[in-house]
């Protein structure tokens, strides 16, 4: 399709055909959604140059741009399966629109760093701390965990490279070459290893409805293979996301995910969801104000085949409000786990 061709309005009306397709697409309507958002960016940008735009528009236009690029740019392939090649082109583009987003930067760091990209990760965690410090978005700040990791994994990152550095040093030829120091270097692997060993042990958030803590990805495997019965699991893992209720396994996109998660740690029948609370997680409305009534509702239909496909009792409600709303009646125990690096769209 020829955005060129196409008004304004028709981009904002096309966006909406999207978004409201975008639940019963089998293939993720992401890549679509996003070039129209760039499109319209470009396009309001150049207005506001010229003083014929509206700056709120432009930065409502940004924040849904950055949203979907940080959020669901692992999702831009397929719906439900992560791709993290894709993920490290969102995050790119991301940097592209905000140049000191710190969260992107500590995940684009992450994502080298478990490649073996060490000299990339240094780079992209020594911003991310840097941005920390002057960034006021509070949204896109690390939190305490993602801070502490961002320095471990910076100082791994260096010692990694000495490591390799020393190694090639070591195999250099001998022929006329001046007698080295014998550096002790050691204690600074201890160091690099009993750092690996903590980024390891504490990679996942695990929270259930008395406590949140950190484990191991090997323990969010075990708890999901051998997990407690008549608990609700929700595992945002590296592949996609599995909710699981004795043994019967669904899979769950990033909104729904968002929105169950939401669900079961915040709400009771006295505080029920709303649009308004959970406007965060509908980001493409924004420009519009609340998402639709019609459309909040159907998210929550989906939510329910996606619970009932995995026997899950009804727990989720409607409340008596004239306004759509929606609780969780706390009678089911759950555990929820994802990773640490992941963590953004859950402290909006």
């Amino acid at each position: 399709m020829n955005f060129r061709d196409m008004s304004f309005q028709e981009l904002e009306d096309y966006e909406t055909e999207l978004n409201d397709k975008i639940d019963d697409s089998e293939y993720s309507l992401l890549p679509h959604i996003i070039a129209v958002l760039e499109e319209m960016y470009k396009r309001m940008q150049r207005n506001v140059r010229e003083k014929n735009g509206d700056i709120n528009h432009l930065n409502a236009l940004k924040d849904q741009l950055l949203y979907n690029l940080i959020n669901y740019g692992t999702f831009l392939k397929m719906k439900d399966q992560k791709d993290p090649r894709a993920t490290e082109h969102t995050l790119k583009e991301a940097l592209r629109y905000d140049p000191s987003n710190p969260i992107a930067a500590y995940r684009l760091g992450f994502l080298a760093y478990k490649d073996q990209r060490f000299t990339i990760a240094q780079s992209h965690f020594e911003k991310a701390l840097t941005t920390q410090q002057i960034y006021r978005d509070k949204r896109y700040l690390l939190n305490e965990q993602q801070l502490l990791n961002a320095h471990l994994y910076l100082t791994n990152s260096a010692l990694y490279i000495a490591k390799q550095t020393y190694e090639k040093i070591s195999q250099l030829p001998a022929q006329g070459k001046a007698e080295l120091p014998n550096y002790e270097f050691s204690s600074l692997f201890l160091s690099l290893a009993n750092f690996e060993e903590y980024l390891k042990q504490n990679a996942f958030y695990k929270i259930t409805q008395d406590s949140k803590t950190t484990c191991s990805k090997a323990e969010c495997e075990r708890i999901i293979d051998e997990g407690p019965t008549d608990t609700i699991l929700l595992y945002l893992n590296d592949r996609n996301i599995k909710l699981d209720y004795n043994g019967n396994p669904e899979t769950l996109s990033q909104e729904l995910a968002d929105i169950l998660r939401h669900l079961l740690i915040y709400t009771s029948e006295n505080k029920p969801a709303t649009r308004l609370s959970l406007q965060k997680y509908f980001p493409n409305a924004h420009h519009d104000g609340l998402i639709k009534k019609a459309a909040f509702r159907k998210k929550f239909s989906r939510l329910y085949e996606k619970l009932e496909n995995c026997e899950i009792p009804p727990i989720i409600h409607a409340a008596r409000n004239e306004e759509p709303s929606y609780y969780f009646d706390r009678s089911l125990r759950f555990i929820i786990m994802y990773r640490v690096d992941e963590e953004m769209e859950y402290r909006f």
